[in-house]
């Protein structure tokens, strides 16, 4: 028995829109301190099982319709709102602002084109209530494909600029939003580009596999959605937790360099976080309410080092203090009570920033207060 194209479809278009809204409806009502990603992610979720729908309704008969017609606008929409799950994942700060409503471009001009009858004036003719001609649906469907990469080409400079900001701050621990990212934005490129081979097919002899090459893109379309679903049960934090680790779009300083160094200062001497030897850049400026790339900055012009440098300096100026005050005490008890995880590399740091060994530092003190006994 053989399947029924239009069956095939209609039960793929189902079957996908289903849980296309399914998950939107996920993503819109999970309690989550990432309401904008989520959002923009529902968005597509919902555009996309709108586009998907015309596998259900739309024939030749209704094609032109007023309800096809906006059908096609919205799917002008889908890659603004994509770009927009990339930038609202990658960047903490990142905000719609009224220059963004210039995407809305392609859709307007979608929807004036493609609205029954004539509703430009310098298009208009007799036979605009026809519907677009073979021509102007070629020049649109170029357009689509156009548009498309286009916006893959922004996605791909977002991530490739949120991974050399994360590796400059990172470099052992892997971002699982980055991670994520990058394989929604591999899925995408590979359906869209199926799609284009098989449109591609239709001016070509080869024409004959196209109907087979669109039951195959149906389902990698309903692959890529099970598989998003699957993430959300799998993987919820992507959904619900904000990654501290995530960077600022915008290099604008919360509060002044001046007293954000003050407030750093304050706070390494009120919590002494240094004595912690497993103590990061991520997890000291989650701490301080900053970005690591605002702390990292900070550091670097206003103290004129880099993380590791300022943290050691703060544990060689507690382990003189002990080597100062507490004779009693092993210099190897002092690598660890000062938060550091190896002799070597205490010694190394003490030197750098005193001039002097560890048992230099405490023979000549302890020479000095020797020499120079005190009468009360």
């Amino acid at each position: 028995m053989q399947l029924d194209p239009s069956n095939y479809f209609a039960i793929m278009s189902i079957l996908i829109g289903f849980t296309c809204l399914l998950l939107a409806g996920f993503l819109l009502a999970v309690p989550s301190r990432r309401k904008l990603p989520n959002r923009f992610l529902a968005a597509f979720l919902i555009l996309t099982a709108v586009e998907l729908s015309a596998w259900l309704w739309v024939d030749a008969d209704n094609y032109n319709s007023w309800a096809n017609a906006f059908r096609l606008a919205l799917g002008k929409l889908q890659m603004p709102v994509f770009l927009g799950i990339f930038l609202s994942s990658c960047y903490a700060d990142f905000r719609l602002r009224w220059r963004d409503s210039l995407h809305l471009i392609p859709m307007m001009t979608a929807l004036l084109l493609s609205l029954p009858g004539s509703q430009i004036p310098f298009l208009a003719s007799e036979g605009r209530a026809a519907g677009l001609t073979v021509a102007e649906q070629n020049a649109i469907w170029m357009a689509s494909h156009l548009l498309y990469y286009g916006y893959m080409i922004a996605v791909g400079w977002v991530l490739l600029r949120f991974w050399r900001l994360y590796r400059s701050q990172h470099s052992a621990a892997r971002s699982e939003t980055l991670y994520w990212l990058v394989q929604l934005a591999t899925a995408s490129f590979v359906a869209h580009s199926m799609l284009l081979v098989r449109d591609a097919l239709i001016f070509t002899p080869a024409h004959a596999i196209v109907l087979p090459l669109q039951m195959f893109s149906a389902l990698i379309a309903l692959g890529i959605t099970t598989w998003i679903a699957l993430k959300s049960l799998l993987q919820p934090g992507l959904f619900r937790n904000v990654d501290q680790r995530l960077l600022r779009l915008t290099d604008r300083p919360a509060i002044s360099p001046t007293a954000s160094l003050s407030h750093l200062e304050a706070f390494m001497m009120r919590e002494q976080p240094y004595l912690d030897a497993e103590l990061s850049l991520a997890a000291l400026s989650d701490r301080i309410a900053m970005t690591p790339r605002e702390l990292s900055e900070l550091l670097n012009q206003s103290a004129g080092m880099h993380f590791f440098d300022y943290v050691n300096r703060q544990r060689v100026e507690h382990a003189k203090i002990l080597l100062r005050d507490s004779p009693d005490l092993t210099v190897l008890q002092i690598v660890h009570d000062s938060g550091f995880n190896s002799k070597s590399s205490f010694n190394t740091a003490f030197k750098k920033h005193v001039g002097l060994t560890p048992s230099a530092f405490r023979a000549q003190h302890l020479a000095g207060a020797i020499s120079s006994p005190s009468f009360d």
